[in-house]
């Protein structure tokens, strides 16, 4: 006759599992993060891209957002990068919708407020290790993105200029050609990543939502890389983010995609958010 295991055996059985299943599981969160991380820099390998389809055709790279200011305090919303690259990231369909040749971004209301083609969830534009919400609620319910332009290193703090030259590629206007970029196109950052969470307030795909509140909330598509709140992964909540563990990933204005660690040195953090500092950078 065969003998029934005792409640003890069992219990060893059962605790074995449990170890077991302890030490695999950091293993598969590894590997899952690992391919999260992937398709991150995928993500940002496609927005480069992009970027340089849209200097071949158009001659510049596009501005972190374009309006038409009436006056030097113009705090009016427009249309964001992340539309004017929708036709070189297979979505012509959803460029053709919003028309941003033609219509003014939230049709002239400051702030904007989204329509249905604004609340598109494109995948391409979000981090998957990010589970934010799809539609920003901080930024009135426009679609999520785990993307956003730099638009310099400076530390010159949040106050509004309209039309003002942070040192980056990308900011309001901007047409900025390969020949702007004295320091170089691998050494230039273009775009990173930006979390949305319960720090970091994210950014939104289809452009700037204008004024709200005591603030022009230009942080939707483009932010600068300062030393101090703003670094990577700083407290700021427009400040460069990920969940990815120990730094951001960043797409330069050659195309290419880097992994920028956090708390590295501050200054060569800004030189790399520049364009023309004529700063030699060494390893990051």
């Amino acid at each position: 006759m065969r003998r029934a295991f005792t409640l003890i055996e069992l219990l060893v059985v059962v605790a074995i599992h449990v170890v077991l299943i302890g030490l695999l599981l950091p293993a598969v969160q590894s590997v899952r993060e690992a391919a999260n991380r992937s398709k991150c820099q995928n993500n940002l390998k496609q927005i480069g891209l992009g970027l340089q389809n849209h200097v071949a055709l158009v001659g510049y790279f596009p501005p972190a957002y374009a309006n038409r200011p009436q006056n030097p305090d113009d705090t009016s919303p427009g249309w964001g990068w992340g539309t004017f690259l929708l036709p070189f990231l297979e979505q012509d369909a959803l460029s053709a919708q919003l028309c941003p040749a033609r219509t003014l971004f939230g049709n002239g209301t400051n702030p904007a407020a989204a329509t249905p083609p604004m609340q598109t969830r494109l995948a391409i534009y979000r981090c998957p290790s990010d589970d934010g919400a799809d539609l920003n609620e901080v930024r009135y319910y426009f679609a999520t993105s785990n993307y956003r332009a730099v638009c310099g290193g400076s530390n010159s703090g949040s106050l509004f200029i309209t039309n003002f030259d942070h040192g980056g590629v990308m900011y309001q206007n901007s047409r900025t050609s390969v020949l702007d970029i004295p320091d170089g196109t691998s050494a230039t950052m273009a775009v990173g990543e930006c979390n949305y969470d319960v720090v970091h307030w994210g950014a939104i795909w289809p452009g700037m939502i204008g004024s709200s509140g005591n603030g022009v909330m230009v942080s939707c598509v483009m932010w600068q890389v300062d030393a101090f709140q703003s670094r990577i992964n700083g407290p700021a909540p427009q400040a460069f983010s990920s969940r990815h563990p120990g730094g951001a990933s960043f797409a330069f204005c050659d195309g290419s995609v880097h992994f920028v660690a956090e708390g590295g040195d501050l200054a060569t953090m800004q030189w790399l958010a520049s364009r023309n500092d004529g700063q030699v950078v060494p390893g990051y």
